[in-house]
């Protein structure tokens, strides 16, 4: 007689197993001190043209977003604060690499523009990736109404786009990963441009201005971003679905090339014989 396999007994100790956290997002932010007369410059300046340019309309819903030319303002305040960003990026950079690398102490391209948001205005959920936004950052000149404890809104929300399940056995909200960074005037935010964030719907009445900009520098390289590019164009833009069933015909080819295995592996039942446990009929 032979006997039933034995079942495998589970370990009681998994201190032994490792639990790796991968693919970072590196968020730095710094309060430049001594802010309050550049912050009023840089106010004037955004304020002078926005009087001038109707603006333009990409995720900003509501509110005032300049063209992306803010890095060729001439403005003594701009400069100063475009010195800042350079800044900043170098440290950003040397923390992660470890080292204070002379490569880096030139060669960056920057694209910024200016953002005035009043009353309900937000900023969907968005990246900044492309060919020349490797790093993306935030500059907050007025944050309106916030500094004064109230309910302003206004901030900038961080998601978690990763994907991984969270436990919502004792707490649903799914959502809870995603980090709200509090704005203050004089604070500046660098991040992967591929990091989705937005804005919240301000609720304040005092105009909310910001400078944004994307960061790039030839000795970086974003994996995969070729591959991302490729998607982007009028094709794209206009007729996805075709294109998303271009890129799936090949797959489904090669389904089809499947079938008639599966269909000789298909076992067919005999229709005259009776069903499993069926009695068998006699003919009288």
């Amino acid at each position: 007689m032979i006997s039933p396999p034995a079942q495998q007994e589970h370990p009681s100790d998994l201190s032994g197993a490792s639990l790796q956290l991968l693919f970072p997002s590196p968020v730095m932010y710094f309060d430049w001190p001594e802010s309050e007369a550049l912050n009023a410059s840089l106010r004037d300046v955004v304020l002078e043209r926005r009087r001038s340019s109707a603006g333009t309309v990409k995720t900003n819903r509501g509110g005032w977003q300049s063209n992306t030319d803010l890095q060729d303002w001439t403005e003594p305040a701009v400069r100063q604060l475009l010195d800042r960003v350079l800044e900043l990026a170098k440290e950003y950079v040397a923390r992660q690499t470890g080292r204070r690398d002379p490569a880096f102490e030139q060669g960056w391209k920057i694209r910024a523009w200016a953002n005035v948001n009043e009353r309900g205005h937000f900023n969907r959920v968005h990246d900044h990736l492309g060919k020349y936004s490797f790093f993306s950052g935030v500059y907050y000149v007025n944050v309106g109404d916030i500094e004064e404890g109230r309910a302003g809104g206004g901030r900038t929300r961080f998601e978690d786009w990763s994907l991984v399940a969270i436990d919502t056995n004792r707490e649903p909200d799914v959502l809870r990963r995603d980090v709200l960074m509090s704005p203050r005037n004089g604070r500046m935010l660098l991040f992967p441009s591929s990091l989705m964030h937005s804005v919240e719907r301000y609720e304040g009445d005092t105009q909310r201005i910001t400078l944004a900009f994307n960061l790039y520098h030839p000795g970086f390289g974003i994996p995969r971003l070729d591959q991302r590019l490729q998607q982007q164009g009028w094709w794209w833009t206009n007729f996805r679905g075709i294109m998303v069933l271009r890129r799936k015909i090949p797959e489904k080819l090669y389904a089809l090339c499947l079938l008639p295995r599966m269909m000789a592996a298909r076992r067919v039942p005999n229709p005259l014989s009776p069903p499993p446990g069926s009695s068998t009929c006699r003919w009288r």
